[in-house]
């Protein structure tokens, strides 16, 4: 059971959700867009206690802010499958050529208040800053003969997918004059769910191909620092902050992996396979840094923007509990855990990103104000482990809005923001090679060629009560 369960889960999907919703955080999966174009690191609302901790200390009295972000993607990845080999059976690559498609909808909420009484801050705040969902349409070159082909040309690396990252914050910020500094100490529940298309030997073929699915979950803890200083009285901000990763490095989540096996009497029966897993990976930190600049009392510009270090993530890794939570490869990409207990390792490698935001507001009266920004992000993913699943790349974007103040200091803001992809072709994936050979890994899958496409959309609306 050990050889046959340590070939089917390959986690791509995990960040696969990658590129599902984000704001400057490339590569991935960050829903960091909590506050539209308002949410950043010179913000003095409620969204300072995850964007800047530190500004927080720049607000006055109490302030109640409700937010809900509404993300729109759509994706594309057009792939021609590697003829069968002499090995292989003539349908081993059944309903893999064609183009995966996806448009999926997925909403997630923020719940934050500050309080300000002299010149200490405290804030306490509902974030959820990783989360996304995936699930790709019907293969349009399903073959009757093996029903499982519906689930689409990337069912190798994902089929559909979960994941959310809830984080709850409290923090603190005091102000020294000119100069506020703040603390913020997270609790961050993780929850990830996944499946793709495997086989029992591990190799990519259409005629055995059955199902399987990961189910893991953990809890960690991290934290953030930040600071703001005016250096004109009410004309110039300068602002910046630290957030570590979760769990302060590696992440390992526990939970269970199954495979079934395809209905009969189109594929062999072998039965459910069920196992507890430990699935492991490091999350990045992000550092951020801005500028906010008031030229008089009905308009502002601020640019800001962010390095988030996403080359900690080098690889995704499960192994079985039961065997200890150990998850090694060797150079080459063979087991090296105790007992054999590696189910599968897949490099990532990805890059540090870096993104910018430049953006302005004009008030029209005190309770009409209107925004806009443009933004440029990089990609994390490398060619060599692109995949639909995680996929990525350099992103511009747009955003416009508007803040109507709708009751006694009640304010209203709706906006939208547009990221943009840019297409990206991959011709020397590495995802089914080690070494430079081709072969059956736990580090080896499906490869990742073709041409991706990829755009967001979000629509991010709020609420403040300030007292």
């Amino acid at each position: 059971m050990k050889t046959m369960g340590r070939r089917f889960v390959a986690v791509g999907a995990c960040l696969a959700i990658a590129g599902t919703a984000r704001h400057a955080g490339a590569a991935g999966f960050a829903t960091q867009h909590f506050g539209g174009e308002q949410g950043n690191v010179v913000s003095t609302n409620p969204t300072a206690l995850y964007y800047n901790p530190g500004a927080m200390a720049f607000s006055d009295g109490i302030h109640l802010f409700v937010d809900g972000d509404i993300a729109i993607r759509h994706a594309t990845w057009d792939h021609a499958a590697p003829p069968p080999g002499p090995s292989d059976q003539p349908d081993a690559q059944a309903g893999n050529s064609g183009t995966a498609h996806l448009l999926n909808v997925f909403a997630g909420p923020t719940l934050a208040a500050t309080f300000k009484f002299g010149n200490l801050a405290l804030g306490a705040g509902l974030f959820v800053p990783f989360g996304g969902r995936v699930n790709w349409a019907a293969n349009d070159n399903t073959n009757l003969n093996y029903p499982l082909t519906a689930g689409g040309v990337q069912r190798w690396h994902m089929i559909d997918a979960a994941l959310t990252f809830i984080q709850v914050s409290a923090g603190a910020a005091y102000k020294l004059g000119p100069l506020s500094v703040g603390v913020a100490g997270n609790f961050i529940n993780s929850q990830i769910t996944e499946s793709e298309a495997r086989t029992i030997p591990g190799n990519v073929d259409s005629t055995i191909e059955g199902k399987a699915n990961i189910d893991v979950s953990g809890n960690n803890g991290s934290y953030a620092v930040g600071a703001m200083l005016q250096v004109i009285p009410d004309h110039l901000w300068l602002g910046g902050s630290y957030q570590a990763q979760p769990g302060l490095g590696e992440q390992t989540l526990k939970g269970t992996f199954t495979l079934a096996s395809g209905p009969p009497p189109f594929y062999g029966q072998n039965g459910t396979l069920t196992k507890n897993i430990d699935f492991h990976q490091s999350l990045p930190d992000i550092v951020r840094a801005g500028i906010r600049v008031r030229t008089s009392s009905s308009f502002e510009l601020r640019l800001y923007g962010d390095l988030t270090r996403w080359s900690k993530l080098t690889s995704q890794c499960i192994n079985y509990t039961e065997s200890g939570d150990a998850c090694l490869v060797h150079a080459d990409g063979t087991d090296a855990t105790p007992k054999n207990s590696l189910l599968t390792n897949i490099p990532r490698n990805w890059k540090d990103t870096y993104g910018a935001n430049f953006g302005g507001s004009y008030w029209f009266s005190p309770a009409v104000e209107v925004f806009a920004g443009a933004s440029y992000e990089t990609g994390a993913s490398p060619d060599a482990t692109m995949e639909p699943g995680a996929m990525d790349g350099t992103n511009i974007g747009g955003s416009i809005g508007g803040r109507f103040l709708i009751a006694n200091y009640v304010y209203l803001a709706a906006s939208y923001t547009h990221l943009q992809f840019l297409d990206r072709t991959v011709t020397d994936s590495q995802l089914a090679v080690a070494n430079g050979r081709v072969v059956s890994l736990p580090t080896s899958q499906q490869d990742g060629n073709g041409t991706y496409t990829q755009w967001i959309g979000f629509v991010d609306i709020n609420l403040e009560k300030q007292f």
